[in-house]
């Protein structure tokens, strides 16, 4: 938290001037306007025409004549019970960092919008066209919309792995080529393998969690401060609160979209087995048991490890029995396993998220905004071989193969072939939405990530504190020293956080008795965009702006007469010539040295890359 103030030198800069001139912020980062016009807009039209069109013919409403009634007593409450997960649960769940909760619920909202129509076509298309009942036109009935829902959830768990990082053009993109694989991988594991996962553990939660993941990994492989390390990627007091209440909600429907679909029909009562008609009655006191087990061995582990409790473990951990309990929530385990599951899949969750993520993150570079990897891939693990453990002492009955082994066997088989897909899938799908870029978008810059400020109405982005130019360029100065070298991505967001000066003209050096007293713009002003256009031509008159000096827990009173002493007692120089690299111009000591150079001839300005410890200003009077 720092109060801000907004110093004017001698003349304004007419650019500034025509927008915004007292938000800063702006400066030096790409418009998202025109982006958002010439990719995002048209995707949606685009698709939007095409779903239509397929809608109108391949589509119909199932013929359910006198069993119409039926299908709305069976499934529509647990319909509206997942749909209140999907779209409130996730997406208040994502709304824990300060800077992105507009774009955590509201393209949580449109892109399950858009996963669950594509869901009707691709889900409805395999299950009904390609397998099984080869139908000429797919469908539609409660149980294929309650499937599409699912769909859109595992679209969710994996939005939670980019969010803050991908444009919206990618992320549409991204959970668009989601559904296919989706829809081919529900269909090996249901139908093929026939493992048992009502609740969606593998075929959910699983998929979507790798899936994720690896499209993470791809997005943010050369995107600077796209973990832990950025200052944005962490919550607030009232983001919190709202985070919680999408945690709340996720925790009350959970038993619901474990058991949505383990009805048996009316027709189907008499020669149904007993472990069909009490399926869904097992998966709601399961999947409750194991939730409750979850919160107290979560509250526990995180004063235990953290020594305080920690939000981000309350939020995310105390659901992990939700998810490990969706595959074995039909199988008759005793109160006291099903409990017991809750409590380690609590325990082992919330351990992720406060060694293994860090680790990650650290060491590999696994960008992972909401812990999906914590919340959802490693209790999805730990569901698969619960479900195929479980068998072993299981009635034949409330299996989908002859033996209990055969069930483990089949357990495990699907559980590698989901990971296998949803890796491979988010890897290709990251790879696409990171390189191919037809219409030449600027890749987001550093200050953007984790921001609503570029894409929404009202919002501007935040600019970022100084310690961040100062860790980025020890992180850049690393990288070089292990034998990389600087991509056009990582220049553009470190530019776009860097340090920026203004140099005064000569009668301002007079009026501080023949120093030059300069102001420097931290956090705000990018030193690219500032060298480009307010630093031009040293040595003449400078071309001054206003300039933002961002100084923590002081007033607008208290800043000014701050600036004041130090002008007053410690004249201090920083020329341009120091800070950017650049050379001669404007009569700078023999001992003066650039701030920050490449090394190379004539041309050093480089920005933030090349700085291997920051280096404070040089007092000196001309």
């Amino acid at each position: 938290m720092s109060s801000v103030l907004k110093i004017p030198t001698s003349a304004a800069s007419a650019a500034a001037s025509r927008r915004h001139s007292l938000d800063w912020s702006h400066v030096g980062l790409p418009p998202r306007e025109p982006q958002l016009r010439t990719g995002f807009a048209p995707s949606v039209i685009v698709l939007a025409a095409v779903i239509v069109g397929l809608f109108f013919g391949l589509t119909q409403y199932a013929e359910l004549a006198e069993n119409a009634q039926e299908q709305v007593e069976r499934y529509y409450k647990y319909f509206i019970d997942v749909q209140v997960m999907i779209f409130i649960g996730f997406g208040f769940l994502m709304t824990f960092m300060r800077r992105y909760s507009y774009g955590a619920v509201s393209l949580n909202y449109f892109a399950s919008a858009l996963m669950f129509l594509e869901g009707i076509l691709m889900i409805g298309a395999t299950q009904q066209v390609f397998w099984n009942e080869h139908r000429t036109k797919i469908q539609i009935d409660m149980a294929l919309l309650i499937d599409c829902a699912f769909c859109a959830g595992s679209g969710m768990i994996a939005f939670g792995a980019i969010i803050g990082k991908a444009t919206p053009t990618q992320v549409l993109w991204l959970l668009f080529w989601q559904v296919p694989l989706y829809a081919l991988n529900q269909q090996l594991v249901i139908h093929t393998f026939k493992a048992l996962d009502m609740g969606g553990t593998i075929v959910i939660h699983l998929f979507g969690a790798y899936y994720g993941l690896a499209a993470s990994l791809m997005i943010s492989c050369k995107q600077p401060l796209h973990g832990l390390d950025n200052p944005k990627n962490s919550g607030a007091y009232l983001n919190d609160i709202f985070s919680m209440i999408g945690t709340i909600f996720l925790f009350i429907y959970w038993p619901s979209f474990n058991g949505a679909l383990a009805s048996v029909a009316y027709a189907d009562q008499e020669s149904a087995t007993y472990a069909e008609k009490s399926a869904q009655f097992l998966s709601i006191v399961n999947t409750l048991l194991s939730l409750l087990g979850a919160v107290l061995s979560v509250f526990a582990a995180s004063a235990l490890f953290g020594g305080r409790f920690n939000m981000v473990h309350i939020q995310n951990s105390t659901l992990a029995g939700g998810v490990a309990m969706g595959a074995a929530c039909t199988m008759r385990l005793t109160p006291g396993g099903a409990l017991a599951v809750g409590l380690g899949a609590g325990a082992i969750s919330t351990l992720g998220f406060q060694y293994l993520m860090p680790f990650l993150d650290r060491t590999i570079g696994l960008g992972d905004t909401c812990g999906v990897h914590n919340l959802h891939g490693i209790p999805a693990i730990i569901g698969t071989l619960v479900a195929g453990l479980a068998a072993l002492g299981q009635h034949s009955d409330y299996l989908e193969h002859d033996t209990g082994a055969q069930q483990l066997g089949y357990q495990v088989l699907a559980g590698v072939v989901t990971m296998g897909i949803a890796i491979a899938g988010g890897l290709v799908g990251g790879f696409v939405v990171s390189w191919f870029n037809p219409c030449r978008d600027e890749p987001m810059a550093v200050p953007e990530l984790f921001d609503d400020g570029p894409w929404w109405v009202g919002q501007r982005v935040e600019p970022m504190p100084i310690s961040t130019s100062i860790h980025l360029s020890n992180l850049n100065s690393r990288h070089q020293k292990d034998g990389g070298g600087s991509t056009q991505r990582g220049n553009a967001a470190n530019a776009s956080i860097s340090v920026a000066n203004t140099l005064p003209n000569a009668a301002e050096s007079r009026r501080h008795g023949g120093a030059y007293a300069v102001p420097i713009a931290v956090s705000g002003v990018p030193a690219a965009a500032a060298a480009a256009g307010h630093l031009s031509g040293l040595g003449a008159a400078a071309h001054t702006g206003e300039i933002v000096v961002s100084v923590p827990f002081l007033t607008f009173q208290q800043q000014q007469q701050q600036l004041a002493m130090q002008q007053q007692q410690q004249p201090v120089l920083m020329s341009t010539a120091m800070l950017m690299g650049a050379a001669g111009g404007v009569g700078v000591g023999a001992n003066d040295t650039p701030l920050f150079h490449g090394g190379g001839d004539g041309d050093d300005v480089i920005g933030m890359e090349t700085a291997v410890q920051p280096v404070h200003p040089i007092q000196q009077t001309v």
